[in-house]
């Protein structure tokens, strides 16, 4: 079975004027540590019954009458509300606010790897949209992002918080939500989904087999709502897409393709493509791009390299950059086989760097059948061209 692109739902399934409000909290001092707060925040019912969601936040300390950046933080599967990611961000000058999506407390896993759910939890994720049946206000990715953009309004509420310099990070899972609430919360001011992408339905892994399993009119139904390609033409922020070469769970390609579809023309976003990054939250959070990223949109950093255009000309690649720091390093990657993106060789080429006008270019072997440019500046942050693909090269 094979799908289209889909167009925006007719209407989004959220009140957001219900969600943007601050919602009854209850502090939890026996889970606190130094100056790391947790609360259970009021949450939309599930299956009736009214439900809390567990989160840790943090407030860096910053001169009198001054305001901090900010950031929401979304783990993926099998996390949780992570304290130390909150405690990074707020080393970094930010404040920082984590959630736990499934109704668990952040506690250790059981036996069966599982942490303990609380009396108020909602909705659990039940694989990969296997809740499709269930009334959609009872589904988990309609609390996901539900619970996401609560906890924005939650941080906005802070009068040290700087309510237009909110950012949104999720890793793997956490990527997923962060595509869809990119596009429903208008008031972030840029996203950063770290593996998790859109268009999933063209997935040839269990993500793709899942809507596959699906009734037809269930399938459309749910890529119409939780698909993250659904609301990428509504993106007007910047966006970060940061990636492991080899992910596991999330395809480059489709990766690549949620990076253009979501852009919209903000030049200020970009595509990090990272070899030997591995899949996890410690990892997904480690890329130095990250904070680069961040500390542009909010504090006026340095910008990473931007890429302006870029064109093939017979065998050559030619792409136009534009860096506030300098370029140190130029590759070429290339695939001859893309039969299987979880299991792709990626070749790799110098490129040539023109300091003059700016440009970068490198020649493609004539059985090239994927590709792109990868920059290096000279503080290490990377960022790369989109994967071109095609079927063969005359």
């Amino acid at each position: 079975m094979s799908y289209q692109n889909v167009s925006n739902p007719p209407s989004l399934p959220w009140d957001l004027a219900a969600l943007y409000q601050v919602p009854i909290q209850v502090s939890m001092p026996e889970m606190e540590e130094d100056k790391i707060k947790a609360i259970m925040y009021e949450a939309l019912p599930y299956e009736r019954k009214q439900t809390r969601v567990f989160a840790y936040y943090g407030i860096p300390d910053a001169p009198a009458g001054t305001k901090v950046p900010g950031v929401v933080l979304v783990h993926g599967g099998g996390g949780t509300a992570f304290k130390e990611w909150v405690q990074l961000w707020n080393d970094r000058g930010y404040a920082a606010i984590a959630m736990d999506l499934e109704g668990h407390l952040p506690l250790s896993k059981d036996e069966e790897g599982v942490r303990p759910v609380h009396a108020w939890s909602g909705p659990s994720r039940q694989g990969e949209f296997a809740d499709y049946e269930s009334p959609v206000e009872d589904q988990w990715m309609f609390h996901a992002v539900a619970n996401v953009i609560v906890a924005h309004s939650i941080l906005r509420s802070f009068e040290s918080v700087a309510t237009d310099q909110i950012g949104l990070h999720g890793i793997s899972w956490g990527g997923i939500v962060t595509g869809i609430a990119a596009g429903v919360d208008e008031r972030f001011s840029f996203a950063i989904p770290v593996y998790g992408c859109g268009y999933l339905f063209e997935a040839s892994n269990k993500y793709g087999q899942s809507f596959q399993q699906m009734p037809p009119s269930y399938a459309q139904k749910i890529k119409q709502l939780w698909d993250p390609s659904a609301y990428f033409d509504r993106i007007r922020i910047p966006m970060l897409w940061v990636n492991w070469s080899h992910d596991p769970h999330f395809p480059l390609h489709l990766f690549s393709k949620s990076y253009q579809a979501s852009r919209n023309g903000n030049m200020n976003s970009s595509l990090s493509i990272h070899f030997g990054l591995r899949h996890s939250h410690a990892a997904g959070w480690k890329p130095t791009e990250i904070y680069a990223f961040a500390d542009h949109i909010t504090k006026g950093g340095r910008a990473l390299p931007q890429i302006l255009r870029e064109e093939v000309t017979v065998r050559e690649v030619v792409v136009g950059f534009r860096s506030e720091i300098p370029i140190v390093k130029a590759e070429l990657r290339y695939a001859t086989e893309i039969s299987d993106w979880f299991e792709m060789e990626w070749l790799t080429k110098e490129a040539h760097i023109a300091c003059g006008p700016n440009e970068i270019r490198a020649y493609l072997e004539e059985n090239t059948s994927a590709y792109f440019i990868q920059i290096t500046d000279e503080h290490g942050y990377i960022v790369s061209t989109p994967v071109h693909i095609f079927t063969h090269l005359n």
